[in-house]
């Protein structure tokens, strides 16, 4: 893949878009591999969203916007977004965690 810079054409450009988005993906999916592994530290199911960290969260990742130079209000909406996909994939994931202990204790 090239750098930016060394494109010389438009098949260039969109090699390297896919490369990176190939890597957004697969950073998601790792990113998605500590969220369901948060589970397990949760007590109850109310315990997941967390309101506290996810403003904690999208405080950072706008400064850290800024310091990419890239629009705060387009990350933060993005985050948003995607925090609240993962939440719902972590109660998900928790409730199946839960019937399993459910079964183990005899519940």
């Amino acid at each position: 893949m090239k750098a930016p810079n060394q494109c010389k054409n438009l098949e260039d450009v969109r090699v390297g878009i896919d490369a990176i988005d190939k890597e957004i993906i697969t950073l998601l999916s790792r990113r998605l591999g500590y969220v369901l592994t948060a589970a397990n530290y949760k007590k109850t199911e109310a315990d997941i969203p967390a309101p506290e960290r996810v403003k904690v969260m999208l405080k950072d990742r706008r400064s850290w916007a800024q310091e990419a130079k890239i629009s705060s209000e387009f990350i933060t909406a993005l985050f948003e977004h995607i925090i609240q996909w993962y939440i719902n994939t972590q109660i998900l994931h928790w409730r199946e965690l839960d019937k399993t202990k459910e079964k183990k204790d005899g519940f």
